[in-house]
C-alpha cells in the first residue's frame, strides 16, 4: 500500500502511528483551508488539535478537524490510520466553522468508506484510467455523507441527494462482493426497495444497473492491466463481483463494451 496519494486538491495519506504514546504529527495543507478526516484502521488513537484538545477515536469511529494547521496522533499500541484532506470549500456547507472538531461514530457508511479508501491506496494504478476529478468528487461525497449522517441527515432538507451519495459509496466499496444486490443495498441503507428505486430513478438509472456498471468498469480495469494478465476471464469475473464469465460478457454487451477477450487482446497490442 502506498503512503500518500494526491488526487486534484485532495490528499489521502497512510499514517504509521508509533506504539508507546509517542506522537505522530500531521501537518495540514497550507495552500488553502482544509478539512482533515482521520480513520483509525487497527487500534484506538488519541487526536490532539491546535488548541491541545484531545479526543479518543476508536477503530469503529472517525474524526474530522476543520481549518487546523496541524494535529498529533497518539496510540499506546501503535497501528495504521488513514488521513483524508479535502478542501474546505468543497464541504464547508456541512463541516462547520474553522476550528471545529467532530467525532463520527455509529455510521453504517464508515466501513465501506474505509474499504474504498484502502482500495484506492492499494490499487491506485487500476484507477489511473478514471478522470482524477471523478475520484476526487467521490471522496468528497463520501466525506459529506459521513458528516451528514453524524449530524442527523434525516433532518436535512436534501435527503435524496445524501442517500444517492451513500448508495454510490456502498456500491463502490462492495462491488466485488457477489452478495451485493439491490435488496442488500437497501437493507444496508435502512430504506425500502421502493425508496431506493426512486433515488436511482432521479439519475435515470436503477440500483441493479449501477451495481453491474461499477462491476463492469472494474473488470475493464483488470483486463487492461498487465498485473492481472495471469487471471483467466472467469477469475476476472469473480474478482469483479460477477458469478461467472457468461454474466460478465452479458454485462459488457449491455454497456456497449467489446467482449472480455477482445478488451484484453486490444490492451496487449
Amino acid at each position: 500500500m502506498r503512503s500518500n496519494l494526491q488526487v486534484g486538491d485532495t490528499e489521502v495519506s497512510l499514517l504509521e502511528v508509533p506504539a508507546g504514546g509517542a506522537p505522530l504529527r500531521k501537518i495540514c495543507r497550507t495552500s488553502a483551508p482544509s478539512v482533515e478526516v482521520l480513520f483509525p484502521l487497527e487500534n484506538t488513537v488519541v487526536v490532539r488539535n491546535d488548541n491541545r484538545d484531545e479526543r479518543v477515536v476508536r477503530p469503529d469511529e472517525s474524526i474530522y478537524l476543520v481549518g487546523h494547521r496541524r494535529y498529533a496522533v497518539f496510540s499506546t499500541q501503535g497501528g495504521l490510520a488513514l488521513a483524508v484532506a479535502v478542501p474546505l470549500a468543497a464541504v464547508d456547507e456541512y463541516a462547520g466553522e474553522s476550528g471545529h472538531v467532530e467525532l463520527m461514530r455509529g455510521s453504517a457508511l464508515l466501513a465501506p468508506v474505509k474499504k474504498f479508501l484502502i482500495g484506492v491506496m492499494e490499487n491506485h494504478d487500476e484507477l489511473d484510467r478514471l478522470p482524477a476529478y471523478f475520484i476526487e468528487k467521490l471522496v468528497w461525497e463520501m466525506v459529506v455523507s459521513l458528516m451528514l449522517e453524524s449530524k442527523g441527515a434525516a433532518s436535512l432538507t436534501r435527503p435524496t441527494l445524501g442517500m444517492l451519495d451513500r448508495a454510490m459509496a456502498h456500491i463502490a466499496a462492495y462491488r466485488t462482493d457477489q452478495t451485493l444486490t439491490p435488496v442488500s443495498l437497501a437493507q444496508a441503507l435502512n430504506i425500502s426497495m421502493r425508496q431506493l428505486q426512486r433515488v436511482f430513478a432521479g439519475m435515470g438509472s436503477t440500483p441493479s444497473r449501477e451495481i453491474r456498471r461499477q462491476r463492469a468498469d472494474l473488470a475493464v480495469s483488470m483486463l487492461t492491466n498487465d498485473a492481472f494478465r495471469v487471471l483467466s476471464i472467469t477469475q476476472v469475473a469473480h474478482h469483479s463481483g460477477f458469478a461467472d464469465a457468461a454474466e460478465l460478457r452479458r454485462a459488457f454487451e449491455a454497456f456497449g463494451y467489446r467482449t472480455p477477450s477482445v478488451v484484453r487482446g486490444v490492451s496487449a497490442r
